[in-house]
């Protein structure tokens, strides 16, 4: 086994040395033990580099800080960790008992920013810092879903429980209105276009930046805040192979919204048509062979106890000057929903070359996802289905049902939704050089260079079938319900950078300086072609349809609502000036001149300015009495202006589509084919500024075993983009918008984050806990405008007006504004007074009551009022890790307060008839029941409309996000094994949630702040329970 190790080893070290340089390997003799424990109180310190001088041969300690390497009597061991000065010892005996010292510049760690690291201790700005071990633990595809609640300010919510969907990332609040809201995500020094992909076993460390002082350095693509990932690099010392595997099983809680079985649905029945106008007889009384079904909702939806598998293999290693790192991964989830599924592969290689004045670091990618999804109305229609209606088998070519006077039935748009098949594909490859040469002691200039391909492509097929009329006795076919739609896609990115970097130091005073040149390439393109009428079900493609074929190039709002083809450049200059005196004392100063290719000339380019300041007040002579106990206080100070162009391509121009059919007779039948304008040109459309200011606090206790860090900000948003909806004579094809510079906001909050480290004997603990808030506020709208609605952001099927998303000023993005309603209609006296009402003259008892909350004696839109948002008051994190011996456990729990949900399943399933509460509604036998009687859905009358707050909920909880309990072999058991460290473990996720909301998931999210808090059918949240193994040899 050592002998293939070996060979591997160096085989792929060799690889790597052809393109930087070659090494040399010393014989081994007598086998060198010890520990390496901190100075300052005796810790153990796991990792620590062991390294032979001026040989290619080296080790690591274990999590207990033992090592154990094979050396020559009088050879020279090099001992280095983060934080700590390295040292040197002259191999003596073979016993060796090392002690680190804490380098006192450094301040524990190095944090990464843009452009650059620097010491935490010198840190000016809004930053924080997730390490690998905090986020391994969790099994999931997203980087998002494992940082939630683990960093104060970042806020993340699960936008779906859908395999293979990222989480909602939002760090410190609404960023656009319009534009994207997501961070930038910088790989290596490499942005990225979305979320890179990346397997959490490719991670070494991420760093967040927070405020605009930070993310000034980026520009307008650190608008929404920056994720800075750095990925697992090679360490110089023998070949270091890891293995993990983890297997699950997912669960979803109890039926969320409680539905009829056959007999309470036949008892409704009954009572509806007993004291309602509507006379619907029961199918099942014409066919009474079906009173003996009772289908569930879970029998066509739920696939019970999917199974989520995950597989990580890295290899590394290196020599003095030159190391390795390669890594890969599988991630295979069946979905909880049926006909839903992801698989990703990921791989990475990276090398790194470093000499007195050369640094070279290299690396390749790749990314391939499978992913099918279930239709997005399966939930819905699954519990629109009678309990008493036959068992739907879903390769049938026949299907059972009745055609209701011509509207779509229960049975054709279940059938349609099990039936439709929805898969994609989708590649990436990234590749990137980072170059660093050391030019003098003061001077080094470091260029950067990456190269990013993504192709899609993406296949629904709605299969045919004949649905068998029951009541008529005929078949019934429809082309337009089956059809195939194809689409494909391809991005690319290209990026560089070169900066030139000066440090100096003028005795106590330390001054650095860095002026760099950024370009970046992004172009999208993309093709979709569909076509109806399928003549046989085994031809999944467009060949096998007849009908209303339609190709487009593009943009086809019909179809998937994708923006257009583009082609966007960007290119900034940057210059930045930082300040050191004795790390007391530390000034940064930084500019950004920035253009992009989606403005019009007059408003291409935009200088954005940011400064931030910190103090170090704990090294001040009079804080000497309390060092003891506070041995750590700094304050912070940051003001910056950062431009943001994460919207739209070409808004300062007019776009056409060739989509416009023209009719030109009399009688409406004539049409020809032609192009309309598909937006207006606004070429006055300018940069959206966020003017930022931060003040922050940083303190450790007891020697950094107690850290605390707080900060409160306020981010200033201004000239930002709103769309202006114009006249329907405007002409244009799709909406009749016009996006103009006239909105302001205003984000602020508070962030507070603490950490306590401490051993017990063989116990080992870390706790850490997070707490955030966010206010979020419209200050100003259009001339004369105060409220707009977000459109089509409805609960229910009803009327095209029916939104229940606002911007509003004075109210957060996204607010909700309802009818508030007041019970039920149960007395005469309610009655006659509600009838008085203008719009209620028809009221009955059992009606819902809307409240006249303007006093006009009218209900109508003007009665609409606040009722809060789908954003919460604040959230907040726990955290704990602790080992004891070689058993370990971890635990994070996250929650949020002040946020609202509507119910939208709930108001689906009453608008269908469907509901458990339906049973006790308002009738003459049940006169106190406060749940309104039905008359009929939504359309056509107000008690079950989605405009009113029956349907708003607590949206508060607190969620068990990750427990893991695992257990290591003792070292020497695994040394007699032939491993460095075997794991097994258990993990459950998502496993226990408090809330009151009675949905299946209150965490309902959206980088679309018009859709947070609104749950329409979403893809629930399933709970993981897993076990794993961890191996290293």
């Amino acid at each position: 086994m050592k002998l293939k190790k070996r060979i591997l080893h160096y085989s792929i070290l060799s690889f790597f040395a052809i393109l930087f340089c070659s090494f040399n390997a010393q014989a081994q003799r007598t086998t060198i033990t010890g520990i390496v424990v901190d100075s300052a109180d005796n810790t153990p310190l796991p990792g620590v580099s062991v390294l032979i001088k001026g040989t290619t041969r080296g080790s690591s300690t274990d999590f207990d800080g033992n090592f154990s390497i094979k050396a020559k009597i009088g050879e020279t061991l090099v001992f280095a960790y983060l934080g700590m000065q390295n040292k040197e010892v002259k191999i003596s005996k073979t016993q060796l008992n090392v002690s680190l010292d804490s380098d006192t510049e450094s301040l524990e760690e190095i944090i990464v920013v843009g452009y650059g690291t620097v010491k935490k201790k010198e840190l000016t700005g809004a930053v924080n810092r997730v390490v690998t071990d905090e986020i391994e633990q969790f099994i999931t595809p997203d980087i998002g879903s494992a940082l939630q609640g683990q960093v104060a300010g970042v806020n993340v919510t699960a936008s779906s429980g859908e395999p293979g969907e990222a989480a909602s990332i939002q760090i410190r609040g609404v960023t656009s209105l319009i534009g994207s809201n997501t961070p930038l995500f910088v790989v290596n020094g490499i942005p990225q276009i979305g979320d890179p992909g990346l397997s959490p076993n490719e991670i070494e460390s991420i760093d967040i930046l927070k405020d605009a002082a930070s993310t000034a350095v980026y520009g307008a693509r650190g608008a929404a805040g920056v994720v800075l990932i750095t990925t697992k690099q090679g360490k110089s010392g023998q070949m270091s192979i890891d293995f993990n595997y983890t297997f699950g099983l997912q669960a979803l809680g109890d039926e969320a919204t409680p539905l009829m079985n056959t007999e309470s649905q036949l008892f409704y029945e009954v009572n509806r048509n007993a004291y309602t106008s509507i006379n619907f007889e029961p199918l099942v009384v014409r066919f009474p062979e079906w009173i003996n079904n009772d289908n569930k909702f879970d029998d066509y939806v739920l696939n019970k106890y999917a199974e989520v598998k995950n597989y990580n293999f890295s290899v590394s290693g290196g020599a003095e000057k030159i190391t390795y790192n390669l890594v890969g991964s599988l991630y295979d989830q069946d979905g909880s929903i049926i006909n839903s599924n992801f698989k990703r592969y990921n791989g990475r290689a990276t090398t790194s070359y470093n000499t007195e004045n050369w640094k070279i670091d290299g690396s390749l990618a790749f990314t391939i996802e499978k992913r099918e999804r279930s239709s997005d109305g399966l939930i819905v229609q699954a519990g629109r289905y009678r309990p008493y209606f036959p068992a739907i088998d879903p390769n049938d070519e026949y299907v059972d049902g009745s055609t209701n006077g011509g509207v779509r039935t229960p049975s054709e748009a279940l059938n349609q939704a099990l039936r439709r098949q929805d898969k994609g594909n989708k590649d990436r490859i990234n590749a990137s050089l980072s170059v660093n040469r050391k030019l003098s002691e003061s001077f080094n200039f470091v260029t950067r260079i990456g190269v990013s391909v993504t192709n899609e492509i993406r296949n629904i097929f709605k299969p045919s079938f004949t649905l068998y009329d029951l009541e008529n006795d005929e078949d019934i076919t429809d082309e337009t319900k089956s059809g195939v739609i194809a689409i494909s896609s391809r991005t690319n990115k290209f990026s560089w950078d070169g900066s030139l970097n000066y440090k100096k130091k003028f005795g106590k005073h330390t001054v650095s300086a860095t002026a760099a040149l950024a370009l970046e390439e992004d172009s999208f393109q993309s093709f979709d072609a569909s076509i109806q009428g399928i003549s046989n079900n085994n031809l999944l493609v467009l060949d096998g349809g007849t009908v209303n074929q339609l190709v487009n190039s593009g943009y086809n709002p019909d179809i998937n609502g994708t923006s257009d083809n583009y082609n966007k450049k960007t290119v900034g200059t940057i210059a930045r000036v930082q300040y050191n005196y004795k790390g007391k004392y530390l000034l940064s100063a930084l500019a950004r001149y920035d253009g992009s290719s989606r403005f019009g000339s007059e408003y291409r380019w935009g200088v954005f300015p940011s400064l931030s300041a910190a103090w170090n007040i704990s090294d001040e002579n009079f804080w000497k009495p309390m060092k003891a106990t506070i041995n750590n206080f700094k304050l912070r100070l940051s003001h910056g202006t950062v431009g943001n162009d994460s919207f739209a391509d070409y808004e300062y121009a007019s776009t056409i589509a060739p989509f416009g059919d023209y009719v030109f007779d009399e009688n409406d039948s004539g049409e020809l084919f032609g192009t309309s304008i598909l937006s207006y040109a606004n070429a006055d459309v300018k940069w959206e500024t966020s003017i930022s200011n931060n003040i922050g606090i940083d303190l450790s206790f007891l020697r950094n075993k107690i850290t605390v860090t707080a900060d409160y900000y306020n981010t200033q948003k201004r000239d930002m983009l709103f769309p202006v909806t114009l006249p329907g004579s405007a002409g244009a094809y799709y909406d009749n918008l016009l996006t103009l510079n006239i909105g302001d906001m205003v984000n602020k909050g508070f962030e507070f984050a603490t950490n306590y480290r401490g051993n017990f004997g063989k116990s080992k603990l870390k706790l850490g806990a997070t707490f955030t808030t966010n206010s979020n506020e419209i200050t100003k709208m259009q001339d004369g405008v105060t409220i707009t609605p977000n459109n089509n952001v409805r609960l229910v099927n009803e009327t095209t007006q029916a939104t229940v998303s606002f911007i509003a000023v004075g109210h957060e993005a996204g607010a909700f504004f309802l009818y508030e309603t007041n019970g039920v209609v149960q007395t005469d006296e309610q009655l006659d007074a509600y009838k008085l009402l203008e719009g209620r003259e028809d009221a009955e008892k059992g009606d819902l009551i809307y409240v006249d909350t303007n006093n006009d004696g009218k209900i109508n839109n003007e009665d609409r009022v606040y009722k809060g948002s789908g954003l919460p008051d604040f959230e907040y994190g726990f955290n704990l890790n602790w080992s004891l011996a070689d058993f370990d456990l971890s635990m994070n729990w996250y929650g949020t307060v002040g946020a609202e949900v509507l119910n939208g399943n709930k108001a689906a399933s009453y608008n269908y008839e469907r509901h458990q509460d339906l049973t006790n509604m308002w009738t003459p036998n049940n006169p106190t029941s406060q749940i309104p009687i039905f008359r009929g859905d939504a359309g056509d009358h107000y008690n079950y409309s989605g405009l009113t707050d029956y349907w708003l909920e607590n949206g508060d909880y607190l969620r068990l996000k990750q427990v893991s309990l695992g257990y290591s072999l003792p070292k020497e058991t695994a040394t007699k094994l032939g491993l460095d460290k075997f794991r097994l473990f258990l993990t459950a996720q998502n496993a226990l949630t408090f809330t009151k909301y009675s949905g299946y998931d209150p965490e309902v999210g959206s980088n679309n702040v018009a859709r947070r808090g609104i749950d329409n059918s979403r893809y629930p949240l399933a709970a993981i329970y897993s076990f794993g193994l961890n191996i290293n040899f």
